[in-house]
């Protein structure tokens, strides 16, 4: 059986940024992106599908971000810095990821009301604030979600038509909160996989998105899919894990491939390899992702690299191999290898960057 379809899709929580080294009292507060997208879905993060036209989930980003949330005459683009969390559910991927926009101009660069087809407007908000949203409100009559005038509005919605801000769904709050703790815990690289190119081999960690050119022949060959308008692909899994027993300095490689994203999720994936290791693995993590769309248009393939950390290699099973860092066959894994001795990563939690959740989009 085929592959199925995957539709895809590219969120950013934007933290603002300013030119300026000097900061007021207001500066100070991180500030967010929230976005008042139509009728009736409330405030949410900018994103959307990622479209054909989409060179990476980080393009996908970076226009969503643009088409939802900037003014026309907007010249700054956001700049997407770490991959935050990378969730699946059938027939869905989904990558959120970590900005940052630069607006210290009293006019801002925000969109603002009515807006467009694409969203009513665009706000800076500090954590404070959006916990004065209300929750997701479902089957709203249009006729209550109109501003009717009540001098009591919720202070954010004095130019809007939302008489009482409420979030679409949970991932502001969500988000948001993870950034606001980075900051409160005085972290200075925000917990997630940092975005790096492909074409940079000397950078052995963090998240690397392509599109391979192995296939294409001309422009005019590339077959696109589309489910309901949607842009699609045929999503196939890649986990390689690199296991090190830390008493003995060795390390082992496994390889696990999915054909069909519907099959298994890339959690589940790792998961089970891990598993094999459980009796005496006591640290595990993110080093890597790959997202590798190809140029027929209809395949894309997703990688990561888990590994994990054991006392000990001898109760595991004879098939795996063990061996020094120098003696990895490949290249890549050698990399790693060193960036995982040199204790040095900013490596991501796997509960953190791999979900397996149902998500709205």
């Amino acid at each position: 059986m085929p592959p199925l379809p995957t539709n895809a899709f590219s969120l950013a929580a934007i933290v603002r940024s300013y030119k300026t080294q000097k900061q007021s009292q207001e500066q100070k507060k991180q500030q967010y992106v929230l976005v008042h997208e139509r009728f009736p879905r409330g405030w949410w993060l900018p994103g959307g599908g990622i479209e054909h036209k989409d060179s990476t989930p980080v393009d996908a980003a970076v226009r969503e971000t643009i088409e939802e949330a900037a003014l026309p005459q907007c010249g700054d683009l956001p700049v997407m810095t770490h991959l935050r969390s990378l969730e699946q559910t059938q027939g869905r991927i989904r990558f959120i990821f970590r900005g940052e926009w630069c607006d210290d101009d009293e006019q801002s660069i925000l969109k603002c009301p009515p807006g467009d087809d694409d969203s009513i407007e665009a706000k800076w908000i500090t954590w404070e604030e959006i916990n004065n949203f209300k929750r997701r409100r479902k089957h709203i009559p249009r006729e209550q979600w109109l501003d009717d005038g009540n001098d009591n509005a919720h202070p954010l919605s004095s130019t809007t038509s939302v008489n009482h801000p409420w979030l679409r769904a949970h991932e502001p709050l969500t988000f948001f909160g993870m950034l606001e703790n980075s900051l409160q815990q005085n972290e200075s690289i925000p917990a997630g996989l940092k975005l790096c190119q492909v074409e940079d081999k000397d950078e052995v960690v963090g998240a690397f998105f392509s599109r391979s050119k192995e296939s294409c022949q001309s422009a005019s060959e590339v077959q696109t899919l589309t489910i309901q308008g949607r842009a699609t692909f045929l999503i196939h899994l890649k986990c390689r894990l690199l296991v090190y027993d830390s008493e003995n300095q060795l390390f082992a490689t496994m390889s696990s491939f999915v054909d069909d994203q519907n099959e298994k999720t890339l959690r589940q994936l790792a998961d089970e390899m891990i598993s094999q290791f459980a009796s005496s693995t006591f640290e595990t993590g993110l080093q890597r992702v790959e997202y590798t769309a190809h140029e027929n248009g209809r395949d894309a393939t997703l990688t990561v690299f888990p590994y994990a950390i054991t006392s000990s290699n001898q109760d595991f099973h004879n098939d795996v191999k063990w061996v020094s860092k120098d003696e990895l066959a490949d290249s890549l894994d050698q990399r790693l290898a060193a960036h995982l001795l040199s204790g040095q990563g900013n490596f991501a939690d796997l509960n953190i960057i791999l979900r397996d959740t149902e998500c709205a989009m």
